[in-house]
């Protein structure tokens, strides 16, 4: 994921996955780079075989998570805000999936906004 020792810098995914989350209006050094290397190892072949959308969406969704609806629509937008709402509605509904898997990043990395823990009734 990191260059051996950092000698040679950053992944091509992990610089990736750090402008997708950018886009979505969360500067990646607000997080810890175990929670990046996770997110890259839930993606196909460690994000590797993930195409660009794919990169994009599981970034606006971990994004959401943390920002909270208000700040992730006044970063992106009000249409993108919905079309992440849209996923999340579904996540209970298919626990083993990609989008499950990185809200419950966000939850059990004490990252998620207040908003999105009371939506999954998680207590803090």
């Amino acid at each position: 994921m990191f260059g051996l020792f950092g000698l040679f810098g950053k992944s091509k995914q992990m610089t990736a996955l750090e402008a997708e989350l950018r886009d979505a209006g969360l500067h990646p050094q607000l997080l810890q780079d175990s929670i990046k290397l996770t997110m890259l190892r839930l993606l196909p072949e460690g994000g590797k075989a993930a195409r660009p959308d794919e990169l994009r969406g599981a970034a606006q969704l971990l994004a959401y998570c943390i920002l909270g609806p208000q700040d992730f629509a006044e970063a992106t937008s009000v249409r993108e805000k919905e079309t992440v709402e849209r996923r999340l509605d579904a996540v209970l509904d298919h626990p083993e999936s990609l989008d499950s898997q990185i809200v419950l990043l966000a939850l059990k990395t004490d990252n998620a906004d207040p908003a999105v823990a009371e939506r999954f009734e998680v207590e803090e």
